[in-house]
């Protein structure tokens, strides 16, 4: 499969785990639905949760948000990895909201991510025809997130500058 074949399918890949997680969804319905059995996320050079523990943990240190969005603005050219899998980076631009408990008002975080991604499509069950090796070609669906990596930020306003101030700790919601 051509870098220009995959593009397509990892924005798709990349927006319907988008939708799943501003859903607030349930880790195992992320799991079943969009996610590898090995995916992780985090910050390169710091916090990296992994495994079904550590999507559970992520999703609940996220879960104060109860409004956000994720617009990617860019994706670089994909790249095959000698494992299968692709690599893609993204710039993305996000919005997310809180209301801390027994506050009268919420806050806004807002700002640009990069990100660096790991893709893993499922193999067909069927052999292309034609084409050389049989059973190297990945389908056109099914593609899950094996890694979602943040490489840096820009644009930060100063609260997502607290929230992501020690990529070593992960998310700072509890800062002042």
């Amino acid at each position: 499969m051509s870098a220009e074949r995959a593009a397509p399918l990892i924005w798709d890949t990349i927006e319907r785990y988008f939708a799943l997680l501003q859903a607030h969804v349930p880790a195992e319905r992320m799991r079943d639905e969009i996610l590898t059995d090995d995916f992780r996320t985090g910050f390169v050079n710091g916090l990296i949760w992994q495994g079904d523990e550590g999507l559970r943990d992520f999703l609940e240190a996220r879960a104060e948000f109860f409004d956000e969005s994720h617009v990617v603005e860019q994706l670089s050219r994909p790249e095959r990895l000698p494992s299968g899998r692709w690599r893609a980076h993204t710039r993305l631009e996000f919005f997310l909201r809180q209301r801390l408990e027994g506050s009268p008002v919420s806050e806004t975080f807002t700002g640009k991510a990069f990100h660096v991604w790991e893709f893993a499509p499922m193999p067909t069950l069927v052999d292309p025809p034609g084409e050389e090796p049989p059973g190297d070609e990945p389908s056109d669906s099914g593609w899950l997130v094996a890694a979602q990596l943040v490489e840096g930020f820009a644009a930060l306003d100063e609260n997502a500058r607290r929230l992501f101030a020690q990529p070593s700790a992960g998310l700072n919601l509890d800062e002042p």
